[in-house]
């Protein structure tokens, strides 16, 4: 048997030490990343490439994404026929169909439609206009701006659009010029602000403005942004709209049956005897209960021994 258990140690130790450097070159060795040749697809930019002027074209495209005129710096020297997809100057889409580049007036009219067409204005007034691929009509989310006067000289101006509610904010006496934008992604102000505005609700179907400035209202301001058009469809989903699910509460967890039997205290020493302790010993029985069941019994075997002794005698008198 002992030959058997030395034989199987053996063996297994064997094994182990042939598996050991195998183990170790798989760890060691790392996995070869398998080569794939990352082709770049540039048909989302490309489109009909007109030139504007200012060695700047426009490419013209109206897919899924709606219409789309991407102002690109070509150079003067441009031909159709030459590369057009460089470096990229503004784009104008129906979320912001209107912009400025290189002194030319650039504007994407007729948006919502099924025919928008793009019209650049140069500085003397003369204008040129490029029909782009015609789509599918859209209703126009676009709504604003409605003013709103906030109090302490602060002013906002409220948009909607497919991006969600926008709030521009400006002093009284800085000519329009914005000092903070609000929306769907930055919907409040930062506390050092020194003022409270703030989009409630900003990606529901109806955002509120929130406000309170100092030296106005002791309360809240509220205002609503303007309604969005019927047949707008934005870029995200309301969060209004998602169905409202009622948390559920989870059972209670069953009892854990009960494995172990009771356990019960059995007396030793005086106490089994049915001799009554003090206070202060019944409060430890841990080492004086030993002691004391010890004692007892060395007195009882002493006893024992002496009786016996004293029997031999008095037979021996006998």
């Amino acid at each position: 048997m002992r030959t058997a258990l030395r034989t199987s140690i053996v063996t297994a130790a064997l094994a182990g030490a042939m598996l050991v450097p195998a183990a170790g070159a798989a760890f060691a060795a790392p996995a070869a990343a398998p080569q794939t040749a990352a082709a770049s697809d540039s048909s989302r930019y490309e489109g009909t490439p007109v030139y504007i002027g200012e060695g700047m074209v426009a490419v013209l495209r109206n897919e899924q994404e709606g219409p789309e005129a991407w102002i690109r710096e070509v150079g003067p020297d441009w031909k159709p026929g030459d590369t057009y997809l460089v470096r990229v100057v503004t784009k104008l889409d129906r979320t912001a169909p209107h912009d400025k580049a290189k002194g030319l007036d650039l504007e994407l009219t007729k948006a919502a439609g099924a025919h928008p067409v793009l019209v650049v204005t140069a500085g003397d007034g003369s204008s040129r206009s490029y029909p782009l691929p015609a789509g599918e009509a859209s209703t126009d989310c676009r709504v604003g701006p409605v003013g709103l006067s906030m109090g302490a000289g602060v002013n906002a101006e409220l948009y909607v659009s497919e991006q969600g509610p926008k709030a521009v904010l400006y002093h009284s006496g800085d000519d329009g010029r914005g000092f903070a934008q609000l929306d769907r992604t930055h919907p409040s102000l930062p506390e050092s602000a020194g003022i409270i505005a703030r989009i409630v609700n900003p990606s529901g179907a109806t955002p509120v403005m929130e406000w309170k400035t100092q030296g106005g209202s002791s309360e809240l301001g509220r205002a609503p942004f303007p309604a969005f058009p019927k047949g707008c469809k934005p870029n995200y989903q309301f969060t209004d709209d998602k169905p409202v699910t009622k948390p559920t509460t989870p059972a209670p967890a069953p009892a854990k049956p009960q494995t172990a039997g009771q356990t019960s205290v059995v007396p030793k020493g005086p106490v089994a005897a049915g001799a009554e302790l003090p206070a202060e010993a019944a409060a430890d029985t841990g080492g004086a209960t030993t002691v004391a069941a010890g004692a007892g019994l060395i007195a009882a075997f002493g006893a024992l021994g002496a009786s016996v002794v004293l029997r031999r005698r008095r037979a021996a008198q006998d």
